[in-house]
Parts: C-alpha cells; sequence; structure tokens
C-alpha cells in the first residue's frame, strides 16, 4: 500500500484509534546496537557532510489496543515539514487490551538527512497520525552540523579569489569550473558571459554547489548548496557589484567601461549559501 504522509500543521493529533495507545517508540542506531542486552543509542546518526545519508536505523514500537489488524506506517519528519523517509504499509496484529505488542523495522537504504536539527517520527495507523516522537541527529563528521561552516566559509570567500562552481546540466549530470565572484553580504555574485567566464546553464540552475578553498591550509572548506538568482540588469544592486567587481577583477582591459559590457552582454548570477 503507497499512502504517502502529508504533514498539516493544522492537523489534530489523536491519541488513540479504537482505542489503540502507542506505549513507547523510539528511533536508534542500528550500528552500534546490542541485541543481547537491548542496549541502544537513541539517535540517527550521519555519514559525512550534510546532507548526509543516515547510517542503518531501527524503530521500535510498542502497543497496547483492542485485538484486530491494522495498516501500519511511519514516517520521518523534518523541522521544515519535509518527510525524510516513511515507511512502507504493513498489516500489525495486535493481542488485546491485556497484552503490550512490540514491532521492531530496520532502516538500511539510504534516507539523506538535510539538517541534525530535532526530526519527528510520525506512527500512522490507516491514515492516522497516532503518535509522534522526538528523533535525534547526529552528525559528527559535520562541520556544518557544528556551526563550523558557515563562519569558515565567510572567512575564506572574503580572501579568496576563485571559487568552484558545480552546476547541473540540462541533459543530466553536471560541470564544475572555476569561477570569479564578488562576495556581499553573505550572498556570492558571479558574471557568465561573451569576454567573462562561461559558467554553463548557471542562470537556469536552481541550485548550485559552491567549493570553497582555504589559501592558508590549502584544504576545502565545503561543498555548500546554494540557491541561483538571476540579477536584473536595471537593479540597483547590479550596479553595487559590479562597481566591486570592477575594483577586484584582474586584467580587465577595458577598465571602468567593462560595466556597460556585463550589463548588455552578461548575466549576474546571485547565490546564496545555504549553511
Amino acid at each position: 500500500m503507497t499512502r504517502p504522509y502529508t504533514p498539516d500543521p493544522l492537523a489534530r493529533w489523536e491519541c488513540c484509534v479504537r482505542g489503540v495507545e502507542v506505549l513507547s517508540a523510539i528511533v536508534y542506531d542500528h550500528t552500534t546496537a546490542d541485541e543481547r542486552t537491548g542496549r541502544v543509542d537513541p539517535a540517527v546518526y550521519l555519514r559525512g557532510e550534510l546532507p548526509a545519508t543516515a547510517r542503518p536505523f531501527g524503530v521500535e514500537r510498542m502497543y497496547r489496543g483492542p485485538q484486530g489488524h491494522y495498516d501500519e506506517s511511519f514516517a520521518i519528519v523534518a523541522p521544515d515539514g519535509e518527510v525524510v523517509y516513511q515507511h512502507p504499509y504493513a498489516r500489525i496484529t495486535l493481542r488485546g487490551e491485556m497484552f503490550e505488542d512490540r514491532y521492531r523495522d530496520v532502516v538500511d537504504e539510504p534516507v539523506t538527512f538535510r539538517s541534525a536539527d530535532e526530526h519527528t517520527l510520525v506512527i500512522l495507523l490507516g491514515e492516522v497520525p497516532v503518535a509522534r516522537v522526538p528523533v535525534f541527529v547526529e552528525a559528527p563528521e559535520s562541520a556544518q552540523a557544528a556551526g563550523v561552516v558557515g563562519d569558515a566559509l565567510a572567512a575564506t570567500l572574503k580572501k579568496s579569489a576563485i571559487i568552484w562552481l558545480t552546476i547541473p546540466q540540462p541533459g543530466g549530470g553536471s560541470v564544475t569550473k572555476p569561477a570569479w565572484f564578488v562576495y556581499q553580504d553573505g550572498k556570492v555574485f558571479v558574471l557568465t558571459g561573451p569576454g567573462e567566464q562561461d559558467l554553463t546553464n548557471i542562470a537556469q540552475a536552481e541550485e548550485v554547489l559552491v567549493t570553497t578553498r582555504s589559501a592558508e591550509v590549502r584544504a576545502q572548506v565545503g561543498r555548500i548548496p546554494a540557491t541561483v538568482r538571476v540579477v536584473d540588469p536595471d537593479d540597483e544592486t547590479f550596479t553595487r557589484i559590479a562597481r566591486l567587481g570592477i575594483g577586484t577583477r584582474l586584467n580587465m582591459r577595458d577598465g571602468e567601461a567593462a560595466m556597460d559590457r556585463w550589463r548588455t552582454t552578461c548575466t549576474m548570477v546571485e547565490l546564496t549559501p545555504q549553511v
């Protein structure tokens, strides 16, 4: 059965369905779980930098309720309401109100988390959400989750002359190209067009990856997704950023005249890092 869970901020969370109670529920790291002692780490662990895939995790639920069969599913929901994962519906059987029935599933398929903030486990019987439980997310390999990337990115962009942009292409795949840029107010601005760098398809992309490197340690600071917005040539932002670009662009033959050239033949793109 495929019935995707859609979060509804106005929905009333029911505590029971026909007398069924969820006595307890936990999401835990399956990799370190000790089946002999029952000792588990109540968190989902991510691999690498955000967005990152999770290590296999277990979901355990304990029910008490009237005897019968129920269609059950569960979903993990991000703080912004995105459904990160939903388990396929399956039939569970409760033995009656004198019993406690425990169910446990292990999710070992790739599940991508974009945030290490607290998520929510939503348990569904039929179409009804019957419980919601906090899901703790650990990202030990992520500098972004540790709050490092934002500051490090800003510091690196202020000192760098070049970044690398990974740009999705219409036919699939992507290209990675170096680009000179202007960094202002937490945003990265690049120009593409005749006489300047060729950043193929960047104006049509919704998101690109920005890679920065530290000149001091010659190491990658991070690959950060950034949203894309084309700046209108008549926008005040275009003029302000172009003036800054004239001051930082190396080996320009036309000097101040570059402003008119950029306005008529090039496209300015604003990139907002998602940190």
